[in-house]
């Protein structure tokens, strides 16, 4: 990328113009593919600034204990040589975990990040540190401004275009940007909660939107059953249920689904009580 700032000033900018209270933190994965299940994180990069404006970056090669597949390496150039004798996911977990407690995070598209980095943390006895915190994400800001890819975002916010996209360190260089880029357009709120509630709306009940509460009930927000109550899609096919938990959802929707097949429908999120 052909910028002169650095991406310690871009994070210093962002932490005034938010006037953060505790850490806040970009990060970016590089995985071997698309699954939680199947697939492992190679790479983690991540840049933190905290409320007295101090910035550290940190990257780091993972083994995954696995071969990466061609497709993998085409899109990132990790190879499997690269991380042959780096440590595996179980053996950072916790110094992770902890270089990480107590931070709001900002990623691109960062769902998948986010979920990647909790089956991980899943497979060790390490509780992950990207959940139950506010998250922003520049992606959802985009289509909340103007309704794309990480490098059109950069380009169109902050007006250069990234070299070497998807490795996980540029790409957290080029999120800051990006999002550096959406704060000056004066268009969005200058406060963490105020953005994490754009990134994951307030009717949401699980961190991708699967299930949203809607006209006082829970309701399905993708397939067939898009729009209706969990307690009418239980009534119409209640095995829709059992396909749902057989597949790659994230833990939050198949814990409402398993409990719904019990009769038992999650009630209204305390912060819509009184809307």
């Amino acid at each position: 990328m052909n910028d002169t700032v650095s991406l310690k000033t871009i994070l210093q900018e962002i932490a005034e113009t938010l006037n953060i209270t505790q850490p806040l933190t970009i990060l970016d994965v590089e995985t071997t593919g698309l699954s939680f299940k199947a697939d492992r994180i190679i790479q983690v990069s991540f840049s933190t600034v905290t409320p007295s404006k101090e910035v550290s970056t940190r990257t780091r090669l993972i083994n995954p204990e696995m071969p990466i597949p061609k497709a993998a390496t085409a899109i990132h150039g990790i190879t499997d040589a690269d991380v042959a004798d780096e440590p595996t996911f179980q053996r950072i977990a916790k110094s992770l975990a902890e270089s990480l407690h107590g931070h709001d995070f900002i990623g691109y598209n960062f769902r998948f990040d986010q979920g990647m980095l909790k089956a991980e943390f899943d497979r060790t006895d390490v509780p992950s540190p990207v959940v139950d915190t506010a998250v922003i994400d520049p992606f959802r800001l985009w289509q909340h401004l103007e309704t794309r890819t990480l490098s059109d975002a950069v380009e169109h916010f902050y007006g250069t275009k990234p070299e070497n996209a998807h490795r996980a360190d540029v790409d957290v260089d080029s999120t800051a940007r990006a999002f550096v880029g959406q704060l000056r357009t004066n268009k969005l709120p200058l406060s963490i909660q105020d953005l994490h509630n754009i990134t994951q709306p307030r009717d949401w009940l699980d961190p991708d939107g699967k299930i949203i509460w809607r006209d006082g009930a829970a309701r399905l927000n993708f397939g067939k059953y898009r729009g209706q109550t969990l307690e009418e899609v239980q009534k119409k096919e209640e095995k829709y249920f059992d396909f749902i938990l057989k597949k790659d959802f994230s833990d939050k929707v198949k814990k409402i689904i398993a409990a719904a097949a019990k009769g038992d429908y999650p009630k209204a999120p305390s912060h819509l009580d009184n809307d």
